[in-house]
């Protein structure tokens, strides 16, 4: 079997929505016997408190640390990273200090592929691949450079980015041997500016686990109240105070319904005050972040999994929380951009309800038609699409590593 360097700034420690899913990732391909070894990098913060995930066999794991604060220290690593990589940006210099541990590594193992995952993991394959020649396979889950992000996240795909990103960008579609991107909307999105041809590129989703990889799902006793847990990062540039307007609506026009809506995660300032001026005390709670085991547990108690997205102009971006929502068998209900990932699930049955997430009242029409299936006990079901499931995915990480 293959051996991976898998080099993810964002999996070790597992505290935050991409460690998530990369961790899920080497659980799949570590359960398929491929012997792999891990350079992650430790964060200064956390999105919620730390997390395990038992069973996953890795190899070896590396955690570089590097100080953010500018000083000499950081400075001279930044000179250091231009004059290794021919390009350096902020935060760059972690793929220098990662780079030298690397280094040491493959003197001692011979690696069949690198996969890198999250910024700036690409100065490293990139400098693997053109001066040691191993198979270098990039992922994308966002788009690059964080300039190039859609409006409101960024200024959209023709920005002009950092003075690096002039010479990043040839350097990303000449040498990676593929580019994987969770969705099809994110990879022409980012098409429009990388002139990458299409064969290279493959899409993956986020795993999914099924029964193979997680504990039977908990059995959610039916009661009279109706209850929706968002579960993850509503922070701007989303906007969660459209879907408590659109509650409030909900609760003048239903009167004495038994709904409860529970936030658990990163909260807005303001959230509570917009709770109190939509008069919603007793029907919105907040929960303090958990430990991701825990939040999938807490999960089991909910009728309804909901997503507050960014109001995008398209929404490119496949969240976290769909492969958790769906292998906890619940259902789910978007509200996001009307063009998007999430509206082509809903389109497809893998998301049973969506609502627009800039219009009130389209989010007040969703809540009653969920409120009505559920008293009639007519909600409808969960699925889970084959292409999030452990062994799809396994076989499209398969396809370009064995070739």
């Amino acid at each position: 079997m293959k051996r991976i360097l898998f080099i993810a700034p964002e999996s070790f420690p597992i505290n935050g929505a991409e460690a998530i899913v990369n961790i899920k990732l080497l659980k799949v391909l570590c359960a398929a016997g491929y012997k792999i070894d891990v350079v992650s990098r430790k964060r200064k913060w956390s999105d919620y408190p730390l997390s395990e995930l038992k069973d996953i066999h890795i190899n070896d794991l590396h955690i570089v640390e590097v100080d953010n604060k500018v000083n000499f220290s950081t400075i001279w690593l930044h000179i250091l990273t231009f004059f290794t990589f021919g390009v350096v940006y902020k935060g760059a210099h972690w793929a220098y200090s990662a780079l030298l541990v690397c280094k040491k590594m493959i003197k001692d193992n011979n690696y069949d592929v690198v996969i890198t995952k999250s910024s700036p993991s690409e100065l490293i394959g990139y400098w693997l691949r053109k001066n040691k020649n191993i198979k270098w396979l990039t992922t994308w889950n966002d788009p690059f450079p964080i300039e190039k992000y859609p409006e409101p996240y960024g200024k959209g795909p023709f920005a002009s980015g950092f003075v690096g990103a002039k010479k990043l960008i040839p350097i990303i579609e000449k040498y990676p041997d593929f580019h994987i991107f969770p969705s099809d909307r994110l990879r022409n999105y980012m098409l429009q500016y990388l002139n990458v041809a299409i064969e290279k590129t493959q899409i993956i989703a986020h795993v999914s686990f099924n029964e193979e990889y997680t504990p039977p799902p908990y059995k959610h006793k039916k009661s009279r109240i109706l209850k929706i847990l968002h579960s993850g990062n509503v922070n701007y540039p989303r906007n969660p105070f459209i879907f408590l307007e659109g509650l409030h609506l909900f609760f003048q026009e239903v009167k004495n319904a038994d709904l409860q809506v529970d936030f658990l995660g990163v909260l807005p300032i303001g959230f509570n005050d917009k709770i109190k001026d939509f008069d919603l005390q007793g029907f919105v709670n907040i929960i303090p972040p958990v430990q991701y085991a825990d939040s999938i547990m807490l999960l089991q108690h909910y009728d309804i999994a909901m997503l507050i997205e960014a109001p995008c102009k398209e929404g490119i971006f496949l969240p976290t929380k769909v492969g958790d929502y769906m292998q906890s068998k619940k259902t789910i209900f978007a509200v996001s951009p009307t063009s998007g990932v999430l509206h082509d699930l809903y389109s497809e049955g893998y998301v049973q309800y969506f609502a627009n997430c800039e219009d009130a009242m389209n989010i007040k029409e969703e809540l009653k038609k969920i409120y009505l299936d559920f008293v009639s006990g007519e909600l409808k079901s969960s699925l889970q699409k084959k292409e999030y499931m452990p062994d799809y995915v396994l076989a499209k990480y398969q396809e370009i590593i064995e070739i």
